[in-house]
């Protein structure tokens, strides 16, 4: 198992920005590349990954369907697939705001609107050619990897700051999603250095 390191815009968001280059043949290289996309997933665990998060530019990312915002915690997830090449040839006019978060923006999330349902081309890991169609938090998450591949993050997509939101601990350790502005307010205000230090925001494409 490769699990490799997850690029935070942090330290390289100039790369995170960066639209990555198409795949025109599946190597022996790439066949590792899928796998260590896969178990980098498994890994954390998550719902998605990009190659781009893992400093590879190439138009690849990994995602598992099926996943539920209910979904108990010992509950088994699908397990990843991989798009290769990925275009999307339809959306849905329908729109639907719901969250997005990301390996490379930890400790935030933020609320933003995306089609309900998408048609997508793509290649899959043997270099065929597929369509297929994504709904509901399936075709989320496909818009938000192929925007990892355009150089987009999920914070281009905020209406606006009020929309962002940033995991704290409460009083019992729990992790808690509290609005950024708050979060900032709140972080100013402490003295005993008991409030955490708050994520930088990313620059926006906007």
């Amino acid at each position: 198992m490769a699990v490799k390191k997850i690029l935070t815009i942090d330290k390289y968001e100039k790369q995170l920005r960066t639209k990555t280059e198409p795949v025109k043949k599946i190597t022996k290289e790439l066949k590792q590349l899928f796998q260590d996309i896969k178990d980098t997933i498994e890994a954390n665990p998550a719902v998605g990954l990009a190659a781009p998060q893992i400093g590879v530019m190439k138009r690849i990312f990994g995602v598992r369907l099926g996943y539920k915002d209910d979904q108990p915690e010992n509950e088994d997830m699908q397990p990843p697939i991989i798009l290769i090449n990925p275009e999307i040839l339809e959306e849905a006019p329908e729109v639907e705001r719901g969250w997005d978060a990301c390996l490379s923006i930890p400790g935030m999330m933020g609320y933003t609107e995306r089609n309900l349902k998408i048609r997508v081309r793509y290649m899959d890991e043997d270099g065929k050619t597929q369509e297929r169609e994504f709904e509901g938090f399936d075709a989320r998450a496909v818009q938000h990897e192929i925007d990892h591949l355009n150089g987009v993050l999920f914070t281009d997509r905020l209406a606006n700051l009020g929309d962002l939101y940033v995991y704290v601990k409460d009083a019992k350790g729990k992790r808690k999603p509290v609005p950024y502005p708050e979060a900032v307010r709140r972080a100013a205000e402490a003295t005993d250095g008991a409030v955490p230090v708050i994520p930088a925001l990313p620059s926006s494409k906007k």
